[in-house]
């Protein structure tokens, strides 16, 4: 029975890693995922960005707090037995910041062309589908969870 299963795994590397050592801390996440049997479709290479919010995260059993990071992504196939092995990398990985793993699709979701402003009729013609596709928020919670991984 084949139980491949498409994930992708965001991730933050602390800013205290040198910019020449990002490709070194990538590589350990990618090579985990080969090791796991892991077949790469997509990824994006960390770049410096601003948090949201402040993260902490205990180093040298002091809790440091961050509000940058550099950010990365990848999306690959594995087996979905396999996943709690990369996970094990990654809660292990001192220089990972944060991470989140999620069930996705082998398409790209990113759209391809430039972000247009759209005309007063899109936007009405928007607005109205909207109104009709209002999902209760129990919903949505429901969809998250089932597509991430814990």
């Amino acid at each position: 029975m084949d139980t491949k299963q498409i994930y992708e795994i965001g991730f933050h590397i602390l800013p205290t890693v040198a910019e020449e050592k990002l490709g070194e801390e990538v590589a350990i996440i990618k090579g985990a995922i080969e090791k796991a049997g892991g077949v790469f479709i997509s990824e994006e290479f960390p770049k410096m960005r601003d948090l949201t919010y402040v993260m902490q995260k205990y180093i040298d059993t002091k809790k440091t707090s961050f509000s940058k990071a550099y950010f990365g992504w990848v999306k690959f196939e594995l087996d979905a037995e396999a996943i709690a092995e990369i996970k094990t990398v990654l809660d292990t990985h001192a220089n990972i910041l944060r991470y989140i793993v999620v069930k996705t699709v082998r398409e790209n979701t990113l759209s391809t062309k430039e972000s247009e402003a759209p005309s007063e009729e899109s936007e009405s013609e928007i607005k109205k589908e909207e109104k009709k596709e209002e999902i209760s928020e129990k919903e949505i919670d429901k969809s998250i969870d089932e597509l991430v991984i814990e």
